[in-house]
């Protein structure tokens, strides 16, 4: 498939952005990347043009190719859009950092595809820059994600789950197992969190390999009968778990978790960007969870449950 110098990347539905909601500058940022993704779709050639910088650079890591200019990077995409194959465009934003009020740095990843061929996977890495009142890319830089050879070789990224844990909470310990499965493609988490009033929750989910969309996912069960899913993202030595849940009552729960590995026998998890039909929720302080000698009590793990 032909370079399309990422501006696929800004083709994304959902933004990961670690800290739950995007204030001043980062807002500004996700908007011009929304209003990026608006125009592309309908292949506005003259609003996706004025997105780019004057002296935009683009990488392309697959190719070996760099594209220098804003000319030379939208002369290809006017290229793209003169192509009848239907281009489509899925991915996530994992990361914004404001660098400066007029510099954003913003890392996730892209799936491209055009219809025909397999899906391509890309990890992405751009600069933003504010000229004026807008914001503008000014470099680009795409490199493939390695491709794992098993589900099981996938999977092992998260070995360090395996095991027993405790949160710190002493008033609703929460008490968890992670093992794997038979085969090894998959990780279990039971969990079991008892609240102060002595009332018991109870959660199982499952963590895998998604082959078609290169990413780990998770699908979560609740004893009360809601139930989610959660698509895994690595930040640096942070994952991003990008969850949505159907809550018992039939409403709808989103959110974002942050587990941050402290060392081989502690992390801390947050829940930030949390919804609930919609309404944003407070952030959940961030609680350190420690691992715990194997006993024979019920196995368990951190809840997702959102209400």
């Amino acid at each position: 498939m032909r370079s399309m110098h990422c501006f696929a990347w800004l083709l994304t539905s959902v933004l990961a952005i670690p800290g739950g909601v995007a204030v001043g500058s980062e807002e500004a940022v996700r908007t011009t990347i929304q209003d990026y993704v608006v125009a592309f779709n309908a292949k506005d050639f003259d609003a996706v043009s004025k997105a780019w910088s004057e002296n935009a650079t683009h990488l392309d890591h697959n190719l070996a190719q760099r594209t220098d200019g804003r000319d030379q990077i939208v002369g290809d995409i006017k290229t793209l859009f003169e192509d009848d194959a239907p281009i489509k465009i899925s991915g996530t934003v994992e990361h914004v950092r404001m660098i400066t009020d007029s510099v954003a740095s913003v890392d996730g990843q892209v799936a491209v595809s055009n219809g025909a061929d397999a899906p391509v996977f890309n990890h992405f890495s751009a600069i933003l820059k504010k000229q004026g009142d807008q914001w503008l890319i000014d470099s680009m830089e795409e490199m493939p994600i390695p491709t794992p050879a098993s589900a099981a070789d996938a999977i092992s990224q998260l070995e360090w789950l395996v095991g027993s844990w405790q949160d710190a909470d002493t008033e609703s310990p929460v008490r968890a197992t992670v093992r794997r499965s038979i085969g090894g493609s998959f990780l279990i988490r039971s969990f079991q969190a008892t609240a102060a009033d002595g009332s018991v929750a109870q959660s199982t989910q499952i963590i895998g390999w998604d082959p078609i969309r290169q990413q780990l996912r998770s699908w979560t069960f609740d004893a009360d009968g809601s139930f989610g899913e959660g698509m895994w993202s690595r930040n640096g030595d942070e994952w991003l778990i990008k969850a949505t849940q159907t809550l018992a009552d039939g409403r709808t729960a989103s959110g974002t978790y942050i587990l941050t590995p402290e060392s081989n026998d502690a992390f801390a998890v947050q829940l930030v960007g949390r919804e609930i039909e919609g309404e944003l929720q407070p952030s959940t302080p961030s609680v350190m969870v420690r691992r715990v000698e194997v006993s024979d009590e019920p196995e368990a793990t951190v809840t997702t449950t959102q209400q």
